[in-house]
Protein backbone atom coordinates (compact mmCIF):
# COMPACT_ATOMS: atom_id res chain seq x y z
CA UNK A 1 0.00 0.00 0.00
CA UNK A 2 1.10 3.63 -0.53
CA UNK A 3 1.16 6.25 2.29
CA UNK A 4 -0.46 9.66 0.98
CA UNK A 5 1.93 12.08 -0.31
CA UNK A 6 2.67 14.55 2.31
CA UNK A 7 5.53 17.62 2.24
CA UNK A 8 7.28 18.17 5.65
CA UNK A 9 9.04 20.98 6.94
CA UNK A 10 11.46 21.35 10.16
CA UNK A 11 14.61 22.76 10.37
CA UNK A 12 16.51 21.19 7.86
CA UNK A 13 14.05 22.27 5.28
CA UNK A 14 11.06 20.65 3.43
CA UNK A 15 11.13 16.87 2.80
CA UNK A 16 8.81 14.75 0.81
CA UNK A 17 7.22 11.38 1.91
CA UNK A 18 4.78 8.78 0.43
CA UNK A 19 3.57 8.68 -2.99
CA UNK A 20 3.72 11.49 -6.00
CA UNK A 21 2.61 9.65 -8.81
CA UNK A 22 -0.09 10.01 -11.85
CA UNK A 23 -2.99 10.03 -9.26
CA UNK A 24 -1.77 12.69 -6.86
CA UNK A 25 0.37 14.86 -9.95
CA UNK A 26 -2.32 17.29 -10.08
CA UNK A 27 -3.41 17.60 -6.67
CA UNK A 28 0.54 18.31 -6.15
CA UNK A 29 1.50 20.54 -8.51
CA UNK A 30 -0.06 24.27 -6.95
CA UNK A 31 1.82 22.86 -3.35
CA UNK A 32 5.21 24.64 -4.75
CA UNK A 33 4.87 27.26 -2.29
CA UNK A 34 5.32 24.88 0.74
CA UNK A 35 8.69 24.34 0.03
CA UNK A 36 9.35 27.90 0.16
CA UNK A 37 9.37 29.68 3.27
CA UNK A 38 9.69 33.88 3.20
CA UNK A 39 12.73 35.35 2.43
CA UNK A 40 14.74 32.27 0.86
CA UNK A 41 16.40 32.42 -1.86
CA UNK A 42 17.67 28.74 -1.94
CA UNK A 43 16.09 25.87 -0.61
CA UNK A 44 16.83 22.38 -0.52
CA UNK A 45 14.09 19.86 -0.86
CA UNK A 46 14.89 16.34 0.69
CA UNK A 47 13.04 13.49 -1.75
CA UNK A 48 14.44 10.57 0.18
CA UNK A 49 10.90 9.74 1.54
CA UNK A 50 9.24 9.11 -1.87
CA UNK A 51 7.87 6.41 -2.95
CA UNK A 52 8.23 4.63 -6.43
CA UNK A 53 8.83 7.69 -7.86
CA UNK A 54 8.38 8.12 -11.69
CA UNK A 55 7.63 10.32 -14.70
CA UNK A 56 4.76 12.30 -13.25
CA UNK A 57 7.26 12.66 -9.88
CA UNK A 58 8.86 14.36 -12.38
CA UNK A 59 7.39 16.15 -14.23
CA UNK A 60 6.02 17.72 -11.20
CA UNK A 61 9.41 18.81 -9.44
CA UNK A 62 10.58 20.23 -12.74
CA UNK A 63 7.18 21.94 -12.65
CA UNK A 64 7.78 23.35 -9.26
CA UNK A 65 11.41 24.26 -9.70
CA UNK A 66 10.39 26.03 -12.92
CA UNK A 67 7.25 28.39 -10.79
CA UNK A 68 9.94 28.66 -7.79
CA UNK A 69 12.77 30.16 -10.23
CA UNK A 70 10.15 32.55 -11.50
CA UNK A 71 9.57 33.46 -8.19
CA UNK A 72 13.24 34.13 -7.27
CA UNK A 73 13.78 31.46 -5.17
CA UNK A 74 16.22 28.08 -6.63
CA UNK A 75 14.69 24.36 -5.54
CA UNK A 76 17.72 22.02 -5.03
CA UNK A 77 16.22 18.52 -4.62
CA UNK A 78 18.46 16.27 -2.65
CA UNK A 79 19.02 12.49 -1.51
CA UNK A 80 17.13 12.10 -5.26
CA UNK A 81 15.73 7.97 -5.63
CA UNK A 82 17.94 5.98 -8.20
CA UNK A 83 15.21 5.63 -10.55
CA UNK A 84 14.14 9.25 -10.29
CA UNK A 85 17.86 10.05 -10.81
CA UNK A 86 17.85 7.18 -13.54
CA UNK A 87 14.81 8.65 -15.58
CA UNK A 88 15.71 12.56 -15.73
CA UNK A 89 19.17 11.81 -16.81
CA UNK A 90 17.37 9.82 -19.63
CA UNK A 91 15.05 12.58 -20.10
CA UNK A 92 17.73 15.35 -20.19
CA UNK A 93 16.77 16.46 -17.16
CA UNK A 94 18.90 15.77 -14.57
CA UNK A 95 20.89 19.09 -14.66
CA UNK A 96 17.26 20.87 -13.10
CA UNK A 97 16.97 18.31 -10.13
CA UNK A 98 20.45 18.17 -8.94
CA UNK A 99 22.65 21.01 -7.77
Amino acid sequence: MNAAFVIERDAAGPRLRGRLGFAEAAAAAPRWRELVGEGQQQVAVDLAGLERPDSATLAVLLAWSARAQRAGVRLKFRSLPAGLLALARLCGAEEFLQA
